[in-house]
């Protein structure tokens, strides 16, 4: 046999092996695939999703309001080559570098305290734009929207704390409480007043230092104090703010007569801010999938995420732009009378 053949059949294994093994190396990417949605007007675990207490309120008898999520890789997961090719290959799926979605030092603790601090300033400010869209008053507080592995504020406070003053001063912005925390210094002590569970409690917290700045180990976030109880249970394991413009439609529609929808199954996403406006999300291109398969008919699409919406598998989901709260609801309050109603779609924003 010639030396040639013999490399040859040596070789060929041995190239085989070697792409095989990088394979199943570890891949500095992470992966978007549809996620679970819930219709914010039904139930969770038996639970309805939203509820008003001591004021009218009128649960809507049909149609849904759906939350979108996507289902992305957690920052310590060691994603391997093979995994990343099939997501870039599935048309519902997209593929992203890491440094493009997480911090280098990011862990699953860092990113799943970020996720629910998102989550409970979301909670409350959808509220509030609900409310205030219909001339309900209300007034700010400061909440604890995530607190930190290993910091002073571990075991102490917790997520939904209302903080209602720190070292004496009263605080209804989140910037307050790192100026007090600044004021009292690494190693001074520093008294707080909390609610929980709508009971007052006295702690106290000792502030460390972390970049040369005094820290307790919190996300303060805000809230808000409303004059009549509504809750908002988003279903367990979702966090993040990108359900925000549907937290605050699926409020209103329980606080105006008749079915804001419809009747029609919407779908949607996009954050919202105290003063109403809509914002971007990630992942928009999976969650239009993920709410298609859920029997969506209309998605609300965030004017900024139009152009990506559009590449989408969406089938027979009419995608359906909004930039405020106002418009959301100027658009269901038209599709609801008439599905073919002439409303600002991604076409339009796109052309």
């Amino acid at each position: 046999m010639e030396q040639r053949t013999v490399a040859g059949i040596v070789a060929v294994p041995l190239v085989v092996g070697l792409w095989s093994a990088a394979l199943f190396l570890p891949a500095p990417f992470v992966t978007y695939y549809p996620g679970t949605t819930a219709d914010l007007l039904g139930e969770s675990d038996g639970t309805p999703i939203v509820e008003v207490e001591e004021h009218e309120s009128f649960p809507p008898e049909s149609g849904e309001l759906r939350m979108t999520t996507a289902s992305i890789t957690r920052p310590e997961t060691e994603l391997a080559l093979v995994q990343a090719l099939s997501a870039w290959r599935d048309p519902d799926a997209a593929v992203r570098p890491y440094s493009s979605v997480y911090d280098e030092d990011e862990d699953n603790a860092t990113s799943e305290m970020i996720s629910t601090a998102q989550m409970t300033g979301s909670v409350d400010v959808s509220i509030a734009v609900a409310l205030a869209a219909l001339d309900i008053d209300f007034t700010a507080n400061v909440q604890v929207g995530g607190v930190r592995v290993g910091y002073p504020a571990e075991g102490v406070l917790q997520p939904g704390d209302v903080v209602r003053s720190v070292g004496g001063r009263p605080v209804t912005a989140p910037a307050e409480v790192g100026e007090v925390v600044q004021r009292a210094g690494v190693g001074g002590r520093l008294a707080a007043t909390i609610e929980r569970d709508g009971e007052d409690r006295e702690v106290e917290l000792v502030p460390v230092e972390e970049d040369g700045r005094a820290v307790i180990g919190i996300t303060p976030v805000q809230g808000y104090d409303f004059p009549f109880p509504v809750r908002l249970t988003p279903p367990a394991g979702i966090g993040g703010s990108s359900a925000g413009t549907m937290f605050a439609l699926a409020v209103y529609d329980y606080l105006t007569p008749g079915d804001l929808t419809g009747g029609l199954h919407v779908a949607g996403t996009g954050t919202i801010s105290p003063e109403g406006e809509v914002g971007p999300i990630g992942g928009i291109a999976q969650k239009i999938p993920g709410a298609r398969e859920d029997g969506a008919e209309v998605f609300l699409v965030p004017v900024d995420n139009c152009g990506e919406a559009l590449g989408a598998a969406n089938g027979d989901v009419r995608l359906v732009a909004v930039d405020t709260f106002d418009r959301a609801v100027e658009t269901l309050t038209a599709l609801a009378d008439d599905v073919d109603a002439d409303v600002l779609t991604c076409e339009d924003v796109t052309r």
